[in-house]
């Protein structure tokens, strides 16, 4: 007899990882596997509109028990930069 647990552990893992890569729980993150991004708005057009600061509320949201800064890089959308930080969840 096969048994039915670890199929269901199977199916939850792949749910998991392919609802992680749908975004984040809150705007500006979001989630695929281990490593989550948070985003904030920097510039748009000739205007300064942001800080250049990582949001750490947007980061302990993201992961509750600490996290380690992977990459920062900036995505330019239209006239619209952004600053994006890739975590590693402790």
């Amino acid at each position: 007899m096969v048994p039915v647990f670890p199929l269901g552990v199977a199916a939850f893992a792949v749910g998991g990882v392919v609802a992680g890569t749908q975004g984040g729980p809150l705007p500006g993150t979001s989630v695929t596997a281990d490593q989550p991004v948070v985003e904030r708005l920097y510039r748009d057009g000739d205007r300064i509109v942001g800080s250049p600061m990582l949001d750490l509320q947007a980061a302990e949201r993201a992961c509750p028990g600490g996290h380690q800064v992977r990459r920062q890089e900036t995505r330019e959308d239209g006239s619209k930069v952004y600053l994006t930080w890739t975590l590693r969840c402790r």
